[in-house]
């Protein structure tokens, strides 16, 4: 089999030629820097190219949005706002104003402010989520993409920001939870326009490149579980997420991800309704164990789910850890053993390659 073909068999729950190999979804930029005084090579310098040197199955993004993108194209064109001493205001390409030192002081920016506070303020920046702005969808960059994934053998896929995370992007953790309570019709606006681009979106990727997987970045739950209720779920996401997702059927587009940190146990449910049909990365740390979501959600596909903090540990930490997991997750299908998050700056590359090499024994290959 090939990487489109391995990658379809497993979110089919068949069998394929052996496991799709793709063990984290990607790796703090501490960890590499640290692992080039390990013998890591220097061109080796973020998740693209660590991906293919460490000879990853993988897919391609189509990028629409991310965890820092709120679907917004054009993007705005970052730049200083003030100037005030030793600080200064800037705004970033989402929208978000932040206060950073001007010395180059690697502290974490201040957030100040998000780009939506009122309707008006939306109705500004609407005719950023236009889904056929020129360039969008269709660009240099994403041909070259897409020769690549003809090339490989790569599925090709569109990276979304998904619809809390829309929201969360453009007003803010703290005023978006209020808003569902003293703005809910600026919500369902906003909603309309993000099912409206998501189909927009994904009906030209899959004309133009054939895209097979559409992943929704949300992270809306913490440690003790999601930051909304399944009542305010069901009112301000279900209905636009199934209009998206039976859209995208629609076009032959089958496999649904969503990314959300923390305690999802009570959101996996609600995107099932939906027709999402993969979560990642059920974070042992936040009480997720992916055994019992296998038990409980048999049709959900799962990537992840390996305490990434045992990597900094010895092996027989390693060894324990994923073969309590990943051969009764592999046997039961639609599994792709990874971990928990990105691999963290504590971990030495000897474990991580330690890590690799046991996960392709043959012990969870059958090979």
């Amino acid at each position: 089999m090939h990487i489109a073909e391995r990658f379809e068999s497993v979110l089919r729950f068949e069998q394929p030629d052996r496991p799709f190999f793709f063990p984290t979804i990607g790796f703090w930029e501490e960890t590499i820097r640290r692992w080039h005084g390990e013998g890591l090579p220097k061109y080796v310098f973020n998740d693209v190219p660590a991906y293919l040197y460490f000879g990853f199955d993988h897919w391609l993004p189509f990028i629409i949005g991310d965890h820092e993108l709120p679907n917004l194209f054009p993007p705005f064109l970052p730049r200083v706002l003030e100037k005030k001493g030793k600080y200064e205001i800037f705004r970033d390409h989402g929208g978000k104003t932040y206060k950073r030192f001007t010395d180059g002081s690697s502290a974490i920016p201040q957030f100040l402010e998000a780009p939506v506070k009122t309707m008006d303020d939306y109705r500004d920046m609407r005719w950023r989520l236009d889904p056929g702005f020129p360039g969008r969808c269709a660009n240099p960059v994403f041909d070259l993409m897409s020769a690549y994934c003809r090339l490989r053998h790569v599925p090709p896929a569109m990276a979304i920001s998904g619809l809390f995370g829309f929201h969360r992007h453009l007003l803010g953790v703290e005023t978006l939870m209020t808003a569902y309570y003293d703005i809910p019709d600026v919500l369902h606006a906003m909603a309309r326009d993000w099912a409206r681009l998501c189909k927009g979106c994904i009906r030209r990727l899959r004309k133009r490149y054939g895209i097979v997987m559409v992943n929704f970045w949300e992270d809306m739950c913490f440690r003790s579980g999601p930051m909304i209720s399944p009542k305010t779920f069901r009112e301000f996401m279900t209905p636009y997420y199934k209009d998206v997702i039976n859209d995208a059927r629609d076009q032959g587009v089958e496999f649904f991800w969503v990314d959300t940190d923390g305690d999802c146990t009570l959101v996996i449910p609600l995107f099932e309704e939906v027709g999402v049909n993969l979560l990642y990365p059920f974070e042992v740390q936040a009480g997720m164990d992916i055994l019992k979501v296998r038990e409980n959600h048999p049709n959900m596909a799962i990537l992840g789910g390996l305490d990434k903090r045992v990597l900094a540990k010895d092996k027989a930490a390693i060894d324990q850890e994923v073969m309590a997991r990943a051969p009764a997750m592999l046997k039961s299908g639609g599994y792709i053993v990874s971990l928990d998050h990105a691999v963290p700056p504590d971990v030495p590359l000897e474990n991580f390659k330690y890590y690799l090499k046991l996960l392709k024994s043959r012990e969870l290959t059958g090979q």
